[in-house]
């Protein structure tokens, strides 16, 4: 019954862990913004260097059309400010792939 058990448990963490493109840590270093919809809140972190998604950006963006868009915003402005290590899930999104944040959690 236990092996059962585990491998439930480990079944349910790759699914979760394969929902996104990507997942990073760290401390937002820049905050951008511009045109609602033209990936209009965009974020990097730790220096610029962590890239997000498994592909070369740097960044990672929402657009003003987002569910929960304000939420968002509010959460990376307040990591920013107060210096907290925030987790970003991302998704490749468009032609050129450009890291979608899709969740984010801070501790």
């Amino acid at each position: 019954m236990t092996k059962y058990i585990l491998f439930i448990v480990a079944f349910l963490i790759s699914v979760h862990s394969n929902a996104w493109d990507g997942s990073v840590s760290g401390k937002i270093h820049t905050v951008d913004v511009t045109g609602g919809n033209n990936h209009g809140f965009r974020i990097s972190l730790d220096g610029g260097t962590v890239k997000f998604c498994g592909n070369d950006y740097n960044w990672a963006y929402l657009n003003e059309t987002d569910s929960n868009y304000q939420a968002y915003v509010a959460v990376l402005l307040a990591a920013k400010m107060a210096e907290k290590i925030v987790t970003i899930y991302t998704n490749k999104a468009g032609d050129n792939e450009y890291c979608h944040i899709g969740y984010i959690g801070m501790r």
